[in-house]
């Protein structure tokens, strides 16, 4: 299952110069929100335009999609398979009538 990475946000608090009690104190957040971003678990939008403000990014510029396994070559390998199954027990059908 895909999961969200703040990944970016941690490379750019390094490019500023900044660390998390920075971030924390200039964005009003707690440390638990800290916390939750450090885990890559879920924070509300609100959090995250407060981070954007302080930073003065954009949200793609501290977040992003790791899919993981599930990339769309996986996808659409697997969709070939069940497609490629699907057409075969059709014909299957077809000669069996």
């Amino acid at each position: 299952m895909p999961t969200i990475s703040y990944n970016k946000l941690w490379k750019l608090l390094i490019d500023k110069k900044m660390n998390k009690k920075d971030l924390r104190l200039a964005a009003g957040v707690s440390t638990a929100v800290i916390a939750k971003l450090g885990k890559g678990e879920n924070v509300t939008t609100d959090v995250l335009l407060r981070i954007c403000t302080v930073l003065n990014c954009d949200i793609s510029d501290i977040m992003e999609i790791d899919r993981g396994v599930l990339n769309s070559n996986y996808i659409s390998t697997e969709m070939l398979a069940v497609a490629e199954r699907d057409q075969h027990y059709k014909g299957s059908d077809k000669n069996e009538r």
